[in-house]
């Protein structure tokens, strides 16, 4: 989506792109297709940035992608909610860090190396 209709989507709209985003970076990440993984996260951002201007409602919709069947989109929405649910975040990528290995797992494990190490910093609105 592009930054005006990020603006009008939506939150429904912005959790769909988001994990849409999160499964289309994680597919690229393991083919080796470094450019649609960047796209891919390009997106991821922006429409993070789009749900933390949505207040509650944003925070609370990235929340239930905790719960999304797919492991790919819990790691992104477990990496983002740890700026606003630390315990929550945590138990996900705890989860996840414990799952097959793969890149999903070696990403949950350093996100919760970096987040308790205090080097994860989030954007200012």
């Amino acid at each position: 989506m592009k930054h005006e209709t990020l603006k009008q989507a939506s939150i429904h709209e912005l959790v769909a792109a988001f994990a849409k985003a999160a499964e289309l970076h994680g597919q690229a990440s393991v083919e080796g297709r470094h450019r649609s993984a960047n796209t891919q996260y390009a997106r991821l951002t922006a429409t993070w940035r789009e749900l933390r201007t949505r207040g509650e409602a944003g925070r609370s919709a990235l929340t239930g992608l905790l719960q999304d069947s797919n492991p790919r989109v819990r790691l992104w929405a477990a990496s983002h909610a740890l700026e606003f649910t630390p315990m929550l975040a945590e138990a996900e990528l705890e989860r996840l860090s414990q799952g097959p290995a793969g890149v999903v797992r070696l990403d949950a494990e350093m996100t919760l190396s970096e987040w308790r190490a205090g080097n994860l910093k989030f954007m200012e609105d």
